[in-house]
């Protein structure tokens, strides 16, 4: 008999599960329910049944509606969404609910794409082929359709009727109107291509090696949970060995695939490869750049087990996939994949959680592994010498939690790493901010008919509107930040909380005239290539000129057809493009992030770099990579010279462990904003003495406020809490936000705690 009560998770900022009647509903746990919440109606999900109450049970109400005809949400995935709810110190329901497709948190059945399928009635089973007069020769071929597909206990799909001819589903309409077949709604399928699969290319010793590591614990019924960092250079085909690992799960006849990306932009490349190279297994991708009624399409072919493959972004790790056998995470060092509002989890830590929860593996690929994998890796190298490989054997940073696997040459034969040059920008007269070894680089690359990139982390025209008498710049009123001159739109924009104005024409300061756009975006450097190459065919890509759905794959489509010459660009094009006619890379103003205040700025900047030097020289055509800096000496571009990540990783390890910052630590951040800041100082002094009074086992430091100290018209300021244990960290945050929860100061301030922060 089933249990009168329902537990129930809503999206309500309450660390707390509602209890409801199920007023003769047949509810499931996992399914969807519409329930009375206050004064209006709200969608919740059943996570819990019980006989009793803490409340009495006539003040209960009753579900108003249970979605029976939805698959619910199956438990490993409601376990792996408490676990993260508690582990980043969020409401269990508003996690839930936020991971799920929008169409599933509205008030009405989730509609997605649906098609029709036929099938024989008793009275068409009766009936002969022979008594369709053969003129009607579409009509007697889809009966016999129907007929075979009888015999295999199967319906009629739209799309099998559509390969029969053009008239196929009038006909089978016209034979449910005759009483001989019936229609039924299912679910639209995903599209699978009837192509043989693309050549594939032969592994080199080490993608072999690589690939035979991780499949030989792992057969098409058995698996075993192992975290794999595969670092490879640029280049290495780190994408190749993705697909023979997939190949070699997607046998068993339900296995998927999980592979998460860190960015939109690279999901169709990733699509069309895994298509090319493995037609025959049902793909489908999620992410933001999808319309509600496609995600949630793809959502529930997931969920049900027909999508074999799912490639997607950070929140893509909470779909229910009732076959999961492997989980690839590409580019795994990326900061994307940290949410940085909510629940501000990191797929990749619950990456890792879910494979091990499941015993399956999981393959965190990079050219610059984050510092935190890189820490938990160890070597597995193959019978092959090789000197990255044996340092980061013996090395004593490493905490042997991860399997590493090193690809150390690019995977065309006749591809080699570029030559990377750094230009002393204090040395040579920059003209429009370039200096002349670039501008003849680009010039010998117009002559030889190949392609360049330029790399500028700044979008806009320029990032300051300069006053040259006073030296005022327009700042943002409602950040601590300056305003981005849009020349072309005559616009002054913060791209921090979006607020815009007009440009001035006059010096509000000191009432000059001569106001100067000062520094480059890349709007200006554009400009400046038209000037400078008016020949070249030149393309922009930012968040501004990629707005429109589609724009990128467009530009990018243009790019391998030579249609560009010059690609200028922002961080959207530094990782996972393969351009084989790009042969030059150059690099502007890179020096800012050499003084950032934070300490994993230097990574950062590394990788960056990294990967965008990768971009050059992926085939047969040699490589260069022109960098502009102040400082061409700096240990950072000694070891990106040399391409050496292990040398200079292995150095950042050291210096993080001298001074004790992550991963040798586990940190917290208490996040607090408001109107007003005196109430943010309140708030977070309260929780700074609570904290200090709750253990001693944590460092928690004096309130402060971070370098953005307003941002969109909110006063900010964070307490910092640092633990060599992290389960000591987990107990103090548990008791402190359970203690703040009740605090009416809590209630005037916005506050969030953020675990495992990338910035501070």
């Amino acid at each position: 008999m089933p249990k009168p009560i329902l537990k129930i998770a809503l999206d309500v900022p309450l660390d707390r599960l509602f209890d409801y009647l199920s007023g003769g509903q047949t509810a499931k746990i996992g399914q969807r329910v519409l329930v009375p919440f206050g004064r209006r109606s709200q969608i919740g999900i059943v996570v819990g049944m019980a006989d009793t109450s803490e409340f009495a049970i006539e003040k209960l109400k009753p579900v108003t509606q249970v979605f029976s005809d939805e698959l619910p949400i199956d438990a490993e995935t409601l376990n792996l969404v408490k676990f993260s709810a508690d582990y980043y110190q969020y409401p269990f329901g508003q996690a839930l609910l936020s991971a799920l497709p929008a169409r599933l948190r509205q008030i009405a059945p989730a509609v997605s794409r649906k098609q029709y399928a036929y099938q024989l009635t008793d009275l068409g089973r009766q009936l002969d082929i022979e008594a369709i007069p053969k003129r009607q020769l579409v009509t007697r071929r889809v009966f016999a359709a129907l007929q075979a597909a009888e015999t295999l206990t199967k319906v009629l799909t739209e799309a099998t009727l559509d390969e029969i001819s053009s008239s196929a589903r009038k006909a089978a309409k016209q034979l449910v109107a005759e009483g001989l077949a019936a229609s039924l709604q299912v679910q639209a399928s995903v599209k699978t291509l009837e192509t043989a699969p693309a050549i594939a290319p032969e592994l080199n010793q080490e993608q072999a090696f690589a690939v035979a590591q991780i499949t030989q614990n792992n057969s098409q019924d058995v698996t075993v949970f192992k975290a794999w960092l595969l670092h490879g250079i640029t280049g290495s085909g780190k994408t190749e060995v993705y697909i023979r690992l997939m190949q070699h799960v997607l046998q068993n006849n339900a296995a998927q695939v999980l592979v998460l990306v860190p960015e939109i932009n690279l999901t169709p490349q990733l699509e069309a490869r895994f298509r090319s190279r493995l037609p025959s297994f049902a793909l489908v991708s999620l992410h933001s750049n999808l319309s509600e009624s496609e995600r949630l399409h793809h959502w529930q072919l997931a969920q049900s087990g027909a999508a074999r493959i799912i490639i997607g972004t950070r929140l893509s790790i909470f779909t229910p996939l009732p076959n999961l056998k492997l989980i690839i995470i590409d580019e795994e060092h990326d900061s994307s994949y940290k949410q940085q509002d909510s629940m501000r989890y990191h797929a990749r830590d619950v990456a890792l959680v879910r494979a091990k929860r499941l015993n399956i593996p999981v393959v965190l690929g990079s050219a610059t592994p984050a510092l935190e994998s890189w820490h938990n890796a160890t070597a597995i190298a193959p019978n092959t010498s090789n000197a990255n490989i044996d340092q980061a054997k013996t090395s004593q940073a490493q905490a042997n939690k991860y399997n590493l696997l090193s690809l150390n040459q690019r995977a065309v034969t006749a591809a080699q790493l570029p030559h990377i040059d750094c230009i002393d920008t204090t040395k040579v007269n920059l003209q429009h901010g370039l200096t002349p070894q670039l501008i003849a680089a680009l010039k010998l690359r117009l002559v030889r008919k190949e392609q360049s990139l330029l790399f500028i982390n700044r979008r806009g025209y320029s990032p300051v509107l300069l006053c040259s008498a006073c030296h005022w710049i327009a700042p943002c009123m409602r950040c601590s930040s300056k305003l981005v001159v849009h020349l072309g739109q005559k616009k002054l924009r913060c791209h921090h909380c979006g607020h815009e104005q007009k440009m001035p024409k006059q010096c509000p300061s000191c009432g000059n005239a001569d106001l100067h756009p000062t520094g480059h975006g890349t709007q200006r450097l554009e400009q400046t290539l038209a000037i400078l190459l008016p020949t070249a065919r030149i393309a922009r890509v930012d968040r501004d000129s990629t707005s429109r759905k589609d724009a990128l794959v467009e530009i990018l489509d243009k790019v391998h057809h030579q249609e560009i010459d010059i690609l200028v660009g922002t961080q959207m094009l530094a990782k996972g493009h393969d351009f084989p006619n790009l042969t030059l890379v150059g690099v502007v103003d890179t020096d800012s992030a050499l003084h950032s205040p934070d300490f994993r700025a230097s990574e950062r900047l590394f990788a960056q770099l990294m990967q965008v030097a990768g971009r050059a020289g992926r085939a047969d055509k040699a490589g260069q990579v022109i960098i502009q800096t102040q400082f061409p000496e700096h240990e950072l571009f000694n070891a990106l010279r040399t391409q050496d990540y292990v040398t200079y990783a292995n150095s950042l390890l050291q210096e993080r462990e001298q001074v004790q910052f992550p991963p040798y630590v586990f940190t917290a951040l208490l996040r607090a904003e408001a109107n007003d800041f005196a109430l943010v100082q309140q708030f977070l002094q309260h929780a700074f003495a609570l904290a200090r009074s709750l253990t001693d086992k944590v460092m928690v430091y004096d309130p402060v406020r971070p370098q953005m100290e307003r941002l969109k018209g909110m006063e900010r300021g964070h307490v910092l809490m640092q633990a060599s244990n992290r389960s000591a960290l987990q107990h103090l945050l548990k008791n402190l936000v359970g203690e703040l929860r009740g605090k009416a100061i809590a209630t005037k301030v916005r506050w969030a705690v953020d675990v495992n922060p990338l910035e501070f």
